[in-house]
């Protein structure tokens, strides 16, 4: 039986049994939440079923290419439609695909130099609109995701950051530098919309892009300048929301014993943060 829904997504009984599965098993909330919208995307793709094939699975993994996502997460959200299989018992089983590995070309994507960003910075306050400094404020103080910059919860002076990749949900505190920029802000869970805002903003400030950047190129700035500033290790990942899970081979034990006051980390940061003072005009 197949149940197309034409109308405003909702969340199906399939969405919440992967949710309710998750939360039973002693995972966090945000991670529960992110696996039954992608599971609510699925079936807005493919149509509400009680069961799905290899063809559905294949159709919605183009859908994902199409709109330029790589390997590494597309392999991330797989596992939500292999827990959907499971609930629902599909015939046969989860379809067996044949995925290329992630590449070191995967890892190595292009990131942006600190004067690229700076330039964007500078350009944007001049020729973009406001949401689309709210979106830039976030993505270069923060070094958000693209998952992560369309769905910010702007509060009286702090975001959280809802984390994607596994990481926690996280309450950092706003900076003077970006306060006005913020009050621009408007939600958008979209992924696909924020790539399109992302082009936008690159043509506005005059900058020409090869395919592979995005939002995550301003991340991958920010990480780079900020080893070169000799901010801690430990920080860097606090302060960029890596989950502990991604680190813990690195750093160890480290991750979960040492001390976390995020407002000490996020002060700590923003007095060398190589962007802040570009947004407040006082570079």
């Amino acid at each position: 039986m197949v149940r197309v829904h034409n109308g405003p997504l909702f969340i199906s009984s399939n969405a919440e049994l992967v949710y309710d599965d998750l939360i039973a098993r002693g995972k966090q909330v945000e991670t529960a939440k992110r696996w039954r919208a992608l599971v609510q995307r699925f079936e807005a793709y493919c149509g509400i079923k009680d069961s799905y094939n290899r063809a559905d699975v294949i159709k919605f993994i183009a859908d994902l290419r199409q709109e330029g996502m790589r390997q590494n997460s597309i392999n991330a959200r797989l596992k939500a439609l292999r827990l959907l299989c499971q609930i629902q018992n599909w015939d046969g089983g989860f379809p067996r695909l044949s995925m290329p590995k992630v590449k070191n070309s995967e890892v190595n994507r292009p990131a942006f130099t600190v004067d690229e960003v700076i330039h964007i910075i500078s350009k944007a306050r001049e020729v973009c609109s406001e949401r689309e400094l709210g979106f830039l404020a976030a993505a270069s103080v923060y070094g958000l995701r693209r998952e992560e910059i369309g769905t910010l919860e702007v509060r009286d002076g702090v975001v959280k950051v809802n984390g994607a990749k596994g990481s926690e949900s996280t309450f950092q505190i706003i900076p003077d530098a970006i306060k006005n920029y913020m009050k621009g802000y408007r939600a958008c869970r979209d992924v696909r919309y924020m790539t399109r805002v992302f082009k936008r903003v690159m043509s506005k400030v005059g900058l020409e892009v090869n395919r592979g950047y995005g939002w995550h190129s301003i991340r991958r700035a920010l990480a780079t300048e900020l080893v070169m500033r000799n901010v801690s290790a430990l920080n860097i990942l606090r302060f960029m929301r890596w989950s502990y899970a991604s680190v813990q081979g690195e750093l160890g034990m480290l991750v979960i014993y040492a001390r976390h006051d995020q407002d000490k980390i996020d002060k700590s940061i923003f007095e060398v943060h190589p962007f802040l003072s570009i947004w407040s005009g006082s570079a």
